[in-house]
C-alpha cells in the first residue's frame, strides 16, 4: 500500500489511522514535494506497488509553488505565501494535470484507489458536467468578460446563476450572482474576498461569505473568474430544512452511495468549512422515490468513472420535488468527512473493505 500526499496533512494520518484499525500494515508515504522535486526514485517505488492512493496535494505551499511551475508559471517560485490568496487557478491544473500523468505512467499493473486519469476530469468540473449531462444542468455560454455576461443574462428567463472557477476545490471562487430587472441593480455573495491595493486587486478564499453589490468591483471579481476559467449555470432553488437549504454530499464506493450526510446552510453556498450546519439524512424525510432517484444518479455517475473505487458527489434536490436530484459536481478527494460512519465504518475503513473485496 503506497499514498502519495503531503505526509503532515490529516488526511495521510486518518488513513493510516484507518489502516491500523484494520489490523493492516502502515502504508509507505511518497511526499509530493519528493516527487515535484526529484528527490527520490519514486518512479520504481511506484512500479513496486499493489495499491495506490492519491491525496490531495492541498494545505502545502511548496508543493503548489512546484505545481503552478509545472504548470507553465515561470514566476511560481518567486510568489510568497500568502494564506488564502487564489494563486493562478488555470496554471495550477496544467501542473496538476501534468503531474498526474507522470504518475499513471510510473505505475504498471497496479490497483488504483482513484485513477489518475479520473482525478483529471473531477478537477476538470465542466468536463464533468459533459460527461454526464443526464444529471447536470445545462452550462450557459462562455464568457470572458461582465460586461457581456451582464448582457446575455439581461436577456434570459432566470436572473440567478453560479459563476465558479473551472478548477478548485472547497468552494474556492464560487458566485451566486443575483440582476433584479425592474431595477437594474446587481449582487453577489461569495467565497471570494476582493481586497485592492491602489490599482491592484487580490483574490482571496474567505470562511465567511461576502457580499458585493458594487458593480466596480462585481466586475473585477467576475473578470478575474473569467480569466481563469469559469463556467456559469442557472442557479436553481435548493430544497430546505429548518429554515435552511441544504444539498448532499455522498461518498460513492463501487458506485454505491454509503456516507451521506446534508449540509444546511442560510446562504446559497452549503460548504461545511464555511461554518454550515451538518444535518443526518434520516432527518430530511425524503422519498423512497427520492433515494432511488439518487442512486440512479450515483450508479451513473460513478460508471464514467469506472476506474475509481470511490468520489464525493455533491447532489442538489431542487425545491420543487418533482424534479430529479441534480449533480453539481464530483470530488476526488471527497471522502474527508470525520467522524461519519456507514453499517459502522468510518470512509477511509469503507474503502479499504471495499478495496478487499
Amino acid at each position: 500500500m503506497l499514498i502519495i500526499g503531503n505526509p503532515e496533512n490529516r488526511r495521510v494520518t486518518l488513513f493510516q489511522q484507518a489502516l491500523h484499525d484494520l489490523k493492516q500494515a502502515p502504508a509507505q508515504v511518497i511526499s509530493y514535494q519528493d516527487i515535484l522535486e526529484g528527490n527520490l526514485a519514486w518512479h520504481e517505488t511506484l512500479q513496486n506497488a499493489n495499491y495506490i492512493r492519491i491525496e490531495s496535494p492541498g494545505e502545502n505551499f511548496q508543493v503548489e509553488q512546484k505545481i503552478l511551475e509545472l504548470g507553465g508559471l515561470e514566476s511560481a517560485m518567486g510568489l510568497k505565501e500568502d494564506k488564502g490568496r487564489i494563486y493562478y487557478p488555470s496554471f495550477w491544473y496544467k501542473g496538476f494535470q501534468r503531474l498526474l500523468q507522470s504518475i499513471a505512467s510510473a505505475a504498471v499493473d497496479v490497483v488504483w484507489f482513484n485513477h489518475p486519469d479520473d482525478i483529471a476530469t473531477m478537477f476538470d468540473k465542466p468536463l464533468t458536467k459533459k460527461i454526464n449531462p443526464k444529471h447536470c444542468l445545462p452550462l450557459c455560454p462562455t464568457f470572458y468578460c461582465y460586461d457581456a455576461f451582464l448582457e446575455y443574462i439581461q436577456t434570459q428567463a432566470c436572473a440567478r446563476f453560479f459563476i465558479k472557477l473551472n478548477y478548485s476545490s472547497s468552494a474556492s471562487g464560487v458566485l451566486a450572482f443575483e440582476y433584479q430587472r425592474a431595477t437594474g441593480k446587481v449582487q453577489a455573495q461569495t467565497t471570494i474576498e476582493l481586497i485592492r491595493n491602489g490599482a491592484e486587486c487580490y483574490f482571496y478564499n474567505s470562511l465567511k461569505l461576502k457580499k458585493y453589490t458594487r458593480t466596480e468591483d462585481l466586475k473585477d471579481i467576475i473578470n478575474f473568474l473569467f480569466k481563469e476559467g469559469a463556467y456559469i449555470e442557472p442557479w436553481i432553488p435548493k430544497a430546505q430544512h429548518n429554515n435552511g437549504v441544504y444539498d448532499l454530499r455522498v461518498l460513492a464506493i463501487k458506485g454505491q452511495r454509503q456516507h451521506c450526510i446534508a449540509r444546511v446552510s442560510q446562504t446559497p453556498i452549503t460548504n461545511l468549512h464555511l461554518g454550515n450546519q451538518r444535518c443526518a439524512v434520516d432527518e430530511l424525510n425524503l422519498s423512497a422515490q427520492q433515494w432511488q432517484q439518487i442512486d440512479q444518479l450515483v450508479g451513473d455517475v460513478m460508471r464514467n468513472f469506472s476506474k475509481s473505487l470511490y468520489s464525493g458527489l455533491d447532489i442538489l434536490l431542487p425545491r420543487s420535488q418533482d424534479k430529479a436530484p441534480i449533480l453539481l459536481e464530483a470530488n476526488a478527494f471527497g471522502d474527508l468527512l470525520p467522524g461519519l460512519l456507514h453499517n459502522g465504518l468510518n470512509t477511509y475503513q469503507a474503502e479499504l473493505t471495499a478495496l478487499y473485496q
